[in-house]
Formats: C-alpha cells, sequence, structure tokens
C-alpha cells in the first residue's frame, strides 16, 4: 500500500496532539503536585483515596472531640479541687465548734462562715463551662442543684464515639459526687451544722464529722474519675491523631506525585513536544495533487 502525503501528515498531527496532551498532563501533575485528581485518572487509586479521606475526616474530628473533652475535664478538675478546699475548711469549724469550752458566741460566727461556705459550694457545684452546668450530666442548660441542695440534674452522661463501638463519657457524675442518691448530701450536712452551731450544741456539731470524712471521700472520687476520664480522652485524641495521619500519608501516596517525579516527567514530556513539533516543521506541505483529491 502506498503511503499518501495526507497520511503522514495525519500521523504527524496525531504525534503532536498526543505529545501535547501529555506535555500539559505533566504540567498539571508538576503544578498541583496531585498525580490522581480524578477517578478515571486511576480508578483503583481514587477509590482507596476516598476511603482513607473518610478515615482521616472521622478521626480527625475524633481527635477535635477528645481534645475538646480533655480539656473540659481539666477545669472540672480544677472545680473538684476547689470545692474539696471548701469540704475541708467547713470540716475544721466542725472541729472548732465541737469544742466543749467554745462560747456560745463563737459558734455563732463560726456559723456565719458554714452559711457562706454554703453558698460558695451551691455555686462551685452549679458552676459553668461555656454556658453548660458541669455537673448536671445531660441535663446542661440548667443548674446541676436547686437551693436546698438538691439534684436536680440527669445521671445520664454525655459521651463521644472515640473508636468503632467505643464510647466514652465526657462527663463526670454530679449526684455522686455530692452524694444524691446514695452517700452524704454535703449541703444537708452544712445545713445540720449551722442550725447546731447556732443552737450552741457541741455534741451535735461533733455528729457531723463522720458525715464529712463521707463527703471527701466523694470529692476524692470524683477527682479520680475525672482524672481517669481525661487519661482516657488523651489517649483517645492521641490514638485518634495518629490513624488521621497515617490515613493522611496513605492518601497522598495514592494521589501526590513526588516533585521530583514530577518535574522529571515533565522534562521528558516537553522535549517528546519539541521533537513533534519539529518533525512537523521538517514536513513538506501536501501538494496541490493531493490536495486535489489525487
Amino acid at each position: 500500500m502506498r503511503v499518501s502525503d495526507s497520511m503522514i501528515t495525519g500521523l504527524v498531527t496525531r504525534g503532536v496532539n498526543m505529545a501535547a496532551e501529555d506535555q500539559y498532563e505533566a504540567q498539571t501533575v508538576a503544578t498541583t503536585g496531585l498525580k490522581v485528581q480524578k477517578p478515571s485518572d486511576d480508578p483503583i487509586a481514587a477509590g482507596r483515596a476516598r476511603a482513607t479521606t473518610s478515615v482521616e475526616r472521622r478521626n480527625a474530628t475524633v481527635a477535635t472531640m477528645a481534645g475538646t473533652a480533655e480539656g473540659r475535664l481539666q477545669e472540672v478538675d480544677s472545680t473538684l479541687l476547689q470545692i474539696g478546699e471548701v469540704v475541708s475548711r467547713v470540716r475544721e469549724l466542725a472541729v472548732l465548734g465541737s469544742n466543749d469550752h467554745l462560747a456560745a458566741s463563737d459558734r455563732v460566727a463560726l456559723a456565719e462562715e458554714v452559711s457562706q461556705l454554703r453558698s460558695v459550694l451551691l455555686s462551685q457545684a452549679n458552676a459553668k463551662i461555656e454556658g453548660e452546668y458541669i455537673f448536671a450530666g445531660l441535663a446542661v442548660d440548667q443548674p446541676a442543684f436547686d437551693s436546698s441542695g438538691n439534684f436536680i440534674g440527669s445521671s445520664v452522661l454525655r459521651d463521644i464515639e472515640v473508636g468503632p463501638g467505643l464510647r466514652m463519657p465526657t462527663q463526670i457524675d454530679g449526684a455522686s459526687v455530692f452524694g444524691a442518691g446514695g452517700g452524704v448530701n454535703p449541703f444537708t450536712t452544712l445545713d445540720t451544722l449551722e442550725a447546731a452551731l447556732r443552737a450552741n450544741d457541741g455534741d451535735a456539731v461533733s455528729t457531723t464529722l463522720d458525715d464529712f470524712d463521707v463527703i471527701e471521700s466523694q470529692v476524692s472520687r470524683g477527682h479520680a474519675e475525672t482524672g481517669a476520664a481525661q487519661q482516657g480522652m488523651r489517649q483517645a485524641r492521641a490514638a485518634a491523631e495518629r490513624i488521621r495521619d497515617d490515613a493522611s500519608r496513605r492518601r497522598a501516596e495514592l494521589t501526590e506525585a513526588s516533585p521530583v517525579d514530577a518535574f522529571a516527567e515533565l522534562m521528558r514530556a516537553q522535549g517528546a513536544l519539541r521533537e513533534a513539533l519539529a518533525i512537523a516543521a521538517r514536513m513538506p506541505p501536501p501538494s496541490l495533487v493531493t490536495q486535489g483529491g489525487g
């Protein structure tokens, strides 16, 4: 079969077009840093990249939530320290008030301080972080305790998913810390202590001391629970960050081009295009006979 000028021209033209497309693709990869920009570029890599992106985003969310919860728990722990200081001071007042040689006026003065500390304790029990009551469980929009010291919050705690099928609480049970539903209610004990001091009844004051041992134990357990929850959130955040970073690296391996390889491919494609254009430039123009149909 005779190869006509038009056939040669067509082959050269196609060669130039293909080289131009290769150069454009190489330029795009070098500019964007992405070797897979759409599923058709590499369906398998694109599918795997979507899966790793999902893992990356999910664990980024877990890391953020766990970090936020850890910060809030730190504030809860700080509040518990303050509560412990108040309880310890009230216990000291109870010990002083149980002294048989204390004058009635002195007990009244102690009662006044107990009353003030009760108000402080109630304020701490109804402490808020970012507008939410920290000891109220899920009922974060209402105080955990009423003015009488009764727990009116929720014993159901907010939690977050830190892994497949694994959830961790982001709060501690305020009812347990303050003896609601079992244990000793510190507000009731403070009310009893204040009344005994005002009545100048040293024996009645002494009866409250055992209650303070229990109250201090409740606050200590709250500390322990908060510390354990913080540690859990810290570990969950670290694990999520590791998974997120691993997924990010896998996605980059699947979709991102090596800068060195991208530059080398661009140089190759540009060289191939120059050669194709040079060949096209050396081609003679189609003959008049060929243009006229032979």
